[in-house]
């Protein structure tokens, strides 16, 4: 609006004819016309209107769009670092956490670590509260957390029915929340042995973050026979890419498969892995279609039963996951 009065655009040039002849001229538009003035204001006026246009778009898309970011906490050591801070501000919508801290329970006694289950159930119908009355394309999901493994295997359980989730997972060498698409690749599941068994149950021990200690499985698990995923070397505290998430979830749901074939109906689930692979495996889980699957918590102090409880996972019974305990009464 402002270029029609203060456009000034002078332009000199020269020609030589012969070496005593030059043409000079000079074309300038220090004084412009009034129908220039005119023209960039007009010009401008519409920029601003279709700028002030896609402006109102843009707000009304912030309120009717909602962002949920479920973020699962239950480890004392990690840092306060929301989740939801981490989601890239192109995403428009409003930011609505639920987020379920858990940290003050899975440490205490074992009415507290049923109370942390309890609240990790509650994830259907907190999510269904924030759903209620919004249009589907108008809902985005972040997931993540860091807590016992158990607890993020039965949220990643209870979200397999969201058609799209967009992970995080908490980087611990640059302590930030990372989507899976920057994370590592991993090497590919060892060959697993499915020799038939003699029982109704079996250990499945997947190794991926550390390796499992079969003798200590032997320990808490005696006479049920140990199935063994693994992969070679261990990788701690490393964000796993998308790709190897997707083949280590198809590795998974086959050892399942073919554990059900040999006649296994209870599979006890010993999983040392990141946080969500942890989740993402729960996805994987069918529990009305698969055998009955209870995941564990690994304590290492204790020695004669460094598995002490335990979820089991929602089956066609019932649609809510159940703490286990291994202690002795």
């Amino acid at each position: 609006m402002l270029g029609g009065p203060t456009l000034a655009i002078k332009l000199v040039f020269s020609k030589k004819i012969s070496d005593d002849e030059y043409v000079i001229g000079e074309v300038s538009t220090t004084d412009a016309e009034w129908w220039i003035n005119a023209t960039c204001l007009a010009l401008g006026a519409v920029l601003v209107l279709v700028g002030l246009y896609f402006a109102w778009l843009l707000f009304h898309d912030q309120r009717r769009k909602r962002v949920v970011a479920i973020e699962l906490r239950g480890l004392n050591q990690t840092l306060d670092a929301p989740m939801q801070n981490a989601i890239p501000s192109r995403v428009l919508g409003r930011r609505e956490p639920i987020f379920i801290d858990v940290r003050q329970m899975v440490d205490g006694t074992e009415r507290l670590r049923r109370e942390a289950v309890s609240a990790v159930n509650l994830i259907p119908q907190r999510l269904k509260q924030m759903k209620d009355g919004c249009d589907r394309d108008d809902l985005i999901l972040y997931a993540g957390g860091l807590a016992p493994v158990p607890l993020l295997f039965l949220a990643g359980n209870l979200l397999a029915a969201e058609s799209e989730i967009h992970w995080l997972d908490w980087n611990r060498k640059t302590l930030k929340w990372v989507p899976p698409s920057s994370g590592t690749d991993l090497p590919p599941i060892q060959t697993v042995d499915y020799t038939p068994a003699t029982k109704t149950e079996a250990v499945l021990a997947v190794s991926i973050s550390y390796p499992v200690d079969v003798s200590e499985l032997k320990t808490a698990f005696p006479g049920i026979p140990i199935v063994e995923m693994k992969i070679d070397g261990a990788f701690p505290g490393l964000v796993v890419s998308d790709a190897s998430i997707q083949q280590i979830m198809q590795d998974f749901m086959q050892a399942l498969a073919r554990l059900q074939a040999t006649g296994i109906r209870k599979i006890h689930l010993v999983l040392a892995a990141p946080s969500v692979l942890s989740m993402r495996l729960g996805t994987s889980y069918a529990g009305r279609n698969m055998p009955e699957l209870v995941v564990y918590q690994y304590q290492r102090a204790l020695t004669e039963n460094p598995y002490p409880w335990g979820v089991e996972m929602p089956n066609s019974e019932r649609n809510a996951g159940e703490f286990v305990s291994r202690q002795p009464n």
